[in-house]
């Protein structure tokens, strides 16, 4: 097994981890609900938390990105912390009951803090998020059709029938990290494209939206992938036989929806999926590409992977798709 040392270079993002770290394997506490995973660890004194699961996350250097009020609501303390290049408030999180308890990463915490506090996550019924820089450090096991999420012992290895997705980090020329996001190809129209593997891609369908798309909500909330103008025009002029829906999402208004009748995942193919339209410039170079190292154009969210088992291998930079059961 590889072990990929991963470099403090993208401390607005990422994580300042040097190693993964070892864990038993559990099923961790959580809700599910519309394809999305939200933790919900209690503390020592009951209150409980409500944490996005979210591969294609951040967390400004620490591991959890968390809403001021709910740390206001925790008792925690908040401090400025002040990095080369970077100044952001930030505080240790609570203790949490033994039975409900998270994983806790072996890694360095910037000024002794475990959490950021945000001003800037939206409303959208979570206390925070466990994004990528938390999530890198074991390796996750998604139950969709069963609605559990486990962490696996790094002793875990995958079904021998189970397909391999390579997933495609940020590397120096040493092979170390440069940030925590994994990215994944999907080959769409016989084209390959590179998008962020994101568990926490959302949707906020509009009617028209949630009419055409016959998507699952709770609250309003599901999930979706996200595809740039420019390549969602591309597949429009070559394909005006694929779907299309005007204002299809309420999280950037006048945003479209398309559907696209196959998606190959390695040798696995899924669809119909329907991509939502992001501007270019959310995932442009000076965006999501400049973190991942490489052109992304999108993200590839629970629509494309979410009727099966997977488990995100970050020791070993794979993604794994167990066979259906029979």
């Amino acid at each position: 097994m590889t072990r990929r040392r991963k470099l403090p270079v993208c401390l607005a993002l990422c994580s300042v981890s040097i190693a993964h770290a070892g864990t038993n394997g559990r099923v961790i506490p959580t809700t599910f609900e519309a394809g999305h995973f939200y933790a919900t660890p209690k503390t020592t004194k009951g209150q409980t938390i409500r944490l996005l699961v979210d591969t294609g996350g951040g967390g400004m250097g620490t591991l959890y990105l968390m809403k001021s009020s709910v740390l206001q609501r925790l008792g925690a303390r908040t401090i400025t912390c002040s990095l080369p290049g970077l100044s952001f408030d930030g505080a240790r999180m609570p203790a949490f009951s033994t039975a409900t308890r998270l994983p806790v990463p072996a890694a360095p915490e910037a000024c002794g803090v475990s959490a950021t506090a945000t001003n800037d996550l939206p409303d959208l019924g979570y206390d925070g998020v466990l994004g990528a820089a938390y999530l890198s450090h074991f390796i996750w096991t998604f139950d969709y059709p069963a609605q559990r999420l486990s962490v696996e012992s790094l002793s875990w290895r995958p079904d021998a029938r189970a397909t391999r997705i390579p997933l495609l980090f940020a590397q120096n020329s040493a092979g170390q990290w440069l940030s925590d996001f994994p990215g994944v190809v999907l080959t769409v129209d016989g084209e390959p494209i590179t998008l962020l593997f994101d568990t926490g891609a959302t949707a906020l369908p509009t009617q028209s939206g949630a009419a055409s798309r016959n998507i699952a909500t709770v609250n309003g909330i599901g999930v979706t992938s996200y595809i740039v103008t420019s390549i969602f025009n591309r597949w429009h002029a070559r394909h005006p036989e694929w779907p299309v829906v005007l204002n299809g999402d309420r999280l950037i208004p006048g945003t479209r929806l398309i559907r696209v009748p196959d998606v190959a995942l390695g040798t696995l193919h899924v669809g119909p999926v329907w991509f939502t339209e992001r501007p270019d410039v959310n995932f442009g170079p000076q965006r999501m590409s400049l973190w991942m190292g490489q052109t992304v154009v999108g993200a590839a969210g629970a629509n494309v992977y979410g009727r099966f088992k997977i488990t995100v291998d970050y020791p070993h930079e794979a993604l794994w798709i167990a066979p259906p059961k029979p």
